[in-house]
């Protein structure tokens, strides 16, 4: 591997740590569940973190139950990890659950699209 790539990646990691994601822990409410996503997009976009380091940077940020989810069966079950590809399969493991409102709508509109692809 080039030692170049060796040495940026490294940066994006430390620089992704210093901004103190969130973690996630695979509890089933839109919050939790919506912040942590938009958590990551940020430090992504603020950091420019690479497409190729993503997944494996926001899968540091999961623990209990969803630790555990991928350890087990998230990364059997995307061979590509793509930001993308996780992202949906988080959201169709995880929740959302239907807000409990008039409306039964979720309040994340993409996680709404997601759930009723």
């Amino acid at each position: 591997m080039d030692p170049r790539r060796v040495e940026e990646d490294c940066y994006a990691a430390y620089a992704f740590n210093g901004m103190r994601p969130l973690l996630f822990d695979g509890t089933h409410r839109i919050a939790s569940l919506s912040a942590w996503l938009y958590d990551m997009e940020t430090i992504f976009h603020i950091c420019h973190i690479e497409a190729h380091l993503q997944v494996s940077l926001a899968c540091r940020c999961l623990v209990a139950d969803a630790r555990l989810w991928w350890m087990t069966l998230g990364e059997r079950a995307m061979p590509d990890h793509t930001w993308a590809h996780f992202r949906t399969l988080v959201i169709v493991c995880f929740g959302p659950i239907p807000d409990e409102g008039a409306d039964g709508q979720y309040r994340d509109p993409e996680i709404y699209r997601v759930m009723h692809l």
